[in-house]
């Protein structure tokens, strides 16, 4: 207890501002974090209760997951660079090479990114399902397999054909299931 009351009593009313900005920036990013999932979690069980999306609820579920993950990290990725500045940390560095890695990464990724956005926009919009005779482009067969990046097809003569959602301009659908 002694040695406790010996390490208080060396703190600096600075040190201990800079302790009660970092805990209250942690507690105000936990709040937001909940926040945001509590929205998250109303808004795809909203889309979730809808006729036409509820066979989609393990899609729903995963798009969920991601959008739950990627809020938590931007969130805790904006709190850690607080806390350094309040720190005394200068964080220009830091903004400046993650804004080229940013850069970087999306030039490498541009057709993933327009990829999964088709995609997520094709299995929400429940444009076509698994099972649907369909004419993409100018590709017929049946739906075998949808994902976030790829669009699989079957023709008749059983062969698979995996068409990247960012390139799917038209979408015959010729048994609506």
């Amino acid at each position: 207890m002694d040695y406790f009351i010996k390490v208080l009593g060396k703190l600096s009313p600075a040190n201990i501002e800079k302790g009660i900005q970092i805990s209250t920036t942690f507690l105000v990013s936990l709040i937001l974090i909940l926040v945001i999932q509590k929205t998250l979690k109303i808004f795809f069980n909203g889309l979730k209760n809808k006729s036409h999306l509820s066979s989609y609820s393990n899609r729903l579920d995963t798009a969920r997951g991601l959008l739950d993950n990627f809020v938590m990290v931007a969130v805790l990725g904006i709190t850690l660079l607080l806390c350094l500045r309040s720190l005394g940390f200068d964080i220009t560095p830091i903004l400046t090479g993650a804004g080229i890695l940013g850069l970087a990464i999306s030039f490498g990724a541009q057709t993933i990114v327009k990829d999964v956005l088709s995609g997520f926009f094709i299995i929400i919009e429940n444009q076509y399902n698994v099972g649907n005779q369909v004419k993409i482009n100018d590709i017929s067969g049946e739906v075998f397999k949808i994902n976030l990046r790829t669009t699989v097809l079957k023709d008749k003569k059983e062969n698979m054909i995996y068409i990247p959602n960012s390139e799917i301009k038209t979408v015959l659908v010729y048994n609506k299931s």
